[in-house]
């Protein structure tokens, strides 16, 4: 039987993304159906029969205890005031970027009213679920803190979970005054926590639920780490132009290689500042070579060399953004840090001796500051390997970003993971690649159309000649760094205000 048009499941199921084609048993292989229950929808199911799963996935199991997951911006709503008309849209739209970003794979939200949404998890547990949640309202919190007129320091979104049973009626829809009490009663709690939820929904409201739980800070100094890595530190900075890119010249990384760790500043839209710098590894496998920067020291295949550089570039970044903070002015607004690591590092089994040293790192610097990047990832990855990586550094950091190829299309695929971004890094073009300033900044402008319809944001690394510079940040890039905006420092540095109209897109 159909649900009626009003219906929550309707409405969740109107929205709902799944890439469950890619799902399909393989032939000969017991039916992925439990006896009784309905098929998991697919891209090619109608709304009424996604709505029917998810009715009975969330509310006719009792054995999930399922929940109805609320975001509530009537705090913001509130303290905007008459401006409220004028940002609904706006809002609107972030929102839905940003639940997008850390909803996942074939989990649904649906709107409701003017500054609610409604999420629903049927794929994962009620503490994933929660923690996804709260992901979300902590980002918004970030996004929405700017457009706030009355010095408040009251979170300005909410979240609030609700049993199925008790958050839709008979009729399959939403009981009202039970999703306004159950916001009611966590903006009672905030001005004893400060939290935007309830202790109940907080995934990391103790050191109990530290995603990094268990790992012992490592209290080492700088001698330390570099005995510990066993390289020399060389004074980046004065690193000669690397050489043209040949990725099928680069070998192994050798004994007696010096690797250094450089800062580059990276101009970020949000907030139209420099305030973001991201690592950049510099390899020299003897003292008369030349310099092996970035992706480009990391020979594709090669496993060991990428668990050596990778586990340098963390520690090494760890000491910088520690350094940073203690030099840092009280009270100072401190810049987001980019680490980009190697896919062949993230995917195999001794991961975790690469990000070991990020415990250093205070749990708040890990989820307001850091941002981890990925690149080389394989042609022919397969979605499961790739959100199984993305969801583990997604538990490290505050954002995952993906870097990818002119030749690849990764943008629908990475929304629906967990990817805040994708991007393309003018360093790894081969010759055959290499364009004029035109040609290259009219093909980012499709990449960022495409981006766009996907609901992803988008970011560009090694822009050399400010024409492209001022290109992608007229067009709409969230971040572009290169020799052509400012050159590589030492280590992350102050947060530097340079407004879009500064650039020029000539």
């Amino acid at each position: 039987m159909a649900a009626a048009v009003g219906s929550v499941w309707v409405r969740l199921a109107q929205s709902l993304r799944t890439l469950w084609d890619e799902d399909k048993p393989e032939a000969g292989s017991p039916a992925a159906v439990t006896a009784g229950r309905l098929p998991r929808p697919t891209t090619r199911s109608t709304v009424d029969s996604a709505a029917e799963w998810l009715e009975q996935m969330l509310c006719r199991d009792p054995s999930i205890k399922a929940k109805l997951h609320v975001i509530s911006l009537v705090e913001y709503r509130e303290s905007v005031g008459e401006k409220w008309p004028r940002l609904v849209d706006k809002v609107g739209i972030i929102v839905d970027q940003v639940v997008r970003r850390h909803i996942g794979r074939g989990n649904t939200y649906c709107r409701d009213g003017e500054d609610a949404w409604i999420l629903a998890f049927p794929e994962v547990s009620p503490d994933e679920a929660r923690r996804r949640t709260v992901a979300v309202v902590e980002e918004l919190g970030r996004f929405l803190y700017g457009h706030q007129d009355d010095g408040q320091d009251r979170p300005v979104a909410l979240a609030a979970e609700i049993p199925v049973t008790e958050a839709v009626g008979e009729d399959g829809e939403l009981v009202a005054p039970r999703i306004r009490r159950a916001v009611e009663e966590v903006r009672a709690y905030v001005p004893a926590s400060g939290l935007p939820y309830l202790p109940s929904s907080s995934p990391t409201s103790g050191d109990a639920d530290d995603p990094i739980k268990g790992w012992k800070t490592l209290e080492r100094g700088d001698d330390a780490r570099r005995s510990e890595a066993r390289w020399e530190t060389m004074e980046g900075p004065k690193a000669a132009k690397p050489a043209a890119f040949d990725p099928g010249l680069i070998g192994p990384i050798p004994t007696g290689a010096s690797l250094s760790l450089l800062w580059r500043p990276t101009w970020v839209a949000l907030g139209e500042a420099i305030s973001a710098y991201g690592a950049r590894v510099v390899r020299r496998d003897r003292a008369d070579a030349d310099p092996i920067e970035g992706c480009r020291a990391y020979p594709m295949g090669d496993l060991n060399t990428a668990l050596t550089i990778d586990r340098f570039v963390v520690n090494s970044a760890v000491r910088d953004i520690l350094a940073a903070t203690r030099n840092s002015s009280e009270g100072a607004q401190l810049p987001s840090v980019i680490i980009p690591l190697c896919w062949a590092s993230l995917a195999s089994e001794q991961r975790n001796s690469v990000v070991f040293p990020l415990s250093d790192l205070t749990q708040e610097t890990r989820n307001t500051r850091l941002v981890i990047e990925i690149f080389h990832i394989p042609d022919g990855t397969s979605t499961p390997e790739l959100e199984s990586v993305v969801s583990f550094v997604g538990t490290l950091c505050r954002e995952v970003l993906v870097r990818t190829r002119l030749s690849a299309r990764r943008t629908s695929l990475a929304a629906d993971i967990g990817v805040s971004m994708v991007g393309l890094d003018l360093s790894e073009l081969a010759p055959d690649e290499r364009m004029d300033d035109d040609t290259l900044l009219a093909i980012l402008e499709r990449i960022h159309e495409d981006t766009s319809k996907d609901g992803i944001g988008c970011y560009l690394w090694s822009a050399r000649h400010r024409k492209v510079v001022g290109g992608v940040v007229q067009s709409g890039f969230e971040m572009v760094n290169g020799p052509g905006l400012m050159k590589d420092i030492g280590r992350p540095a102050m947060v530097l205000p340079a407004p879009r109209s500064r650039f020029a897109a000539a």
